[in-house]
């Protein structure tokens, strides 16, 4: 009964979220939009809203779940369709102006294009304008570099105004050494999209130091250029946007970044459907909506050509994993793993994946070709190799990897946590890992898990009371983790404290593991005994 009763649950829940003016008329496909929209179907569920809208053409409520679908599914004319009934109900959010704008532009109407954005004042977008002005002043025949320079782009706007400048003064056909005066900056900032950017538009005679020492990524963009790419508004606001939802994808947030990363995505794709880099942006922030097989759609539309081909699958290898498909995600990164151009990082994400599936002797293998690769210098891949080492049951080989790790980062608390509890766990109660986990917990006192590791460590060796107290600090600051709640428990049950000790192991049981919660259910049945 327990799944009808479930499913019961879910169609009435539906039922209640229904609008009150779509409650007059036929509720199949909204329910059905709604059904397909939380198993993260969002064609499916497009085409649902899209029907549910036409049903109740002027509901709100109906038309921003059509957006936001038709945005998912790339249906930009149901995007536009429900946000005219947003619009006229006076309740249309901000990112409604920018694929406006965005519609408008690449259908050539630069007029209305230019009424959308008076409609950022105001709103949080409204940073955007000064730029966005500036463009459309420039497709008029003005100077959008002195229109630009006239208004105040505020620090927010100065992050993208630097390259916008340069691509403006390049759509006015000024000389190679004013366009590179304007460029030259970016060359070796780290802005590695900013300098493609501008790579393209010079084309290969004028790219060469922007592309210089830039990795794979770059060598096949640069293999690639032919002529200059003509530099107009579109070209450069579809790279604003790009760089945007970038930005806004890397912050945490969870669905509402996802949400704002897949308009921004969507306007840079309507302005040039051939940004494969903000097609890559829309996978992943789809991933991220709970619409994986979408994201995984959207990036085989990336050519395997492209410069950005290699980028693309190591997003699609992070998508199959973040969906449970764990031997498929290993399958591809292994590909990309073994290819002669694979980077460091390509290499150690495919470890981390064999390290997340329990095949550590392999793991650890891998883990040793990225050090190969140029990570010599890097703390965390020796600490991740001596972690896969440990547990393949290879201790001997995996101590001298986290002693370099902690060599190589001695301020960083989980280096100095792992290779302290490591060598406890190990050694015995040896004074210098005890010594390792006073160090990791005064320079992170808020972590839960030095705490927790540091309080285990000095009940291990008997000095219960001194150990109480941080544990009880890790169960804090960590109140879901299994770790810190069964140490608490089986602390308080040394001291005789047995209620409070069974209190810790439910706790502890949450979230436990099967294996961890069998022991921990044996604890909470027969107390603290040699068994458990």
């Amino acid at each position: 009964m327990a799944p009808i009763i479930r499913t019961c649950s879910s169609v009435l829940a539906l039922l209640l979220a229904v609008p009150a003016a779509a409650q007059t008329v036929d509720l199949t496909d909204y329910v059905r939009a709604r059904a397909a929209d939380a198993a993260g179907a969002a064609g499916v569920a497009a085409q649902g809203y899209a029907r549910a809208l036409t049903a109740t053409p002027d509901d709100p409520v109906i038309a921003l779940r059509a957006y936001r679908q038709a945005l998912m599914a790339g249906d930009v004319a149901l995007a536009g369709r429900a946000a005219a009934v947003m619009e006229k109900a006076g309740v249309a959010p901000p990112d409604t102006a920018l694929l406006d704008m965005a519609v408008h532009l690449a259908a050539g109407d630069d007029p209305r294009a230019a009424d959308a954005v008076k409609r950022l004042k105001g709103t949080p977008f409204d940073f955007l304008m000064p730029i966005l002005t500036a463009w459309l002043a420039q497709a008029r025949g003005m100077d959008g570099v002195a229109v630009l320079d006239r208004l105040d782009t505020g620090a927010l706007g100065r992050r993208y105004a630097g390259t916008q400048r340069a691509l403006m003064r390049m759509a006015q056909g000024k000389d190679d050494s004013a366009a590179f005066d304007s460029m030259a900056p970016l060359a070796g900032d780290g802005e590695a999209d900013a300098r493609i950017d501008l790579a393209i538009a010079r084309g290969r005679g004028g790219a060469a130091s922007l592309l210089e020492g830039g990795g794979a990524e770059m060598e096949a963009l640069a293999r690639q250029l032919a002529a200059p790419q003509p530099v107009t508004i579109r070209y450069g606001l579809s790279r604003l946007f790009r760089s945007l939802a970038s930005d806004l994808a890397g912050e945490q947030g969870g669905e509402r970044m996802a949400t704002l990363t897949i308009v921004l995505s969507r306007c840079a794709l309507i302005l040039d459907p051939s940004e494969d880099r903000a097609r890559i942006l829309l996978a992943k922030a789809l991933a991220g909506a709970g619409a994986e097989d979408l994201a995984l759609h959207t990036l085989a539309d990336v050519p395997r050509d492209s410069p950005f081909a290699r980028r693309a699958a190591v997003a699609r290898v992070a998508i199959l994993h973040d969906a449970g498909r764990a031997d498929a995600a290993l399958a591809e990164a292994r590909i990309l793993a073994e290819d002669r151009r694979a980077t460091a990082l390509e290499v150690e994400s495919y470890a981390a994946l064999l390290s997340a599936t329990g095949r550590f002797d392999l793991a650890a293998r891998v883990y040793g070709d990225a050090l190969r690769r140029g990570g010599e210098g890097s703390a965390d891949l020796h600490l991740d190799r001596g972690v896969a080492l440990e547990r393949a049951g290879r201790w001997a080989q995996a101590l001298p990897e986290l002693r370099r790790a902690a060599d190589l980062a001695p301020s960083r608390a989980d280096a100095l946590r792992t290779l302290g509890a490591l060598m406890i766990a190990h050694d015995g109660n040896g004074a210098e890992g005890v010594a390792l986990l006073e160090r990791a917990h005064r320079i992170a006192p808020e972590d839960a898990e030095a705490a927790d590791a540091l309080g285990w460590a000095y009940v291990l060796r008997g000095d219960v009371a001194r150990g109480v107290p941080l544990l009880e600090a890790a169960a804090r600051n960590d109140p879901a983790g299994t770790t810190a709640n069964e140490h608490l428990g089986d602390a308080y049950w040394r001291l005789g404290r047995q209620f409070e000790a069974r209190y810790a192991w439910r706790a502890a049981a949450i979230h436990a593991s099967p294996a961890e919660a069998a022991r921990i259910a044996r604890k909470i049945d027969e107390g603290l005994t040699a068994a458990s």
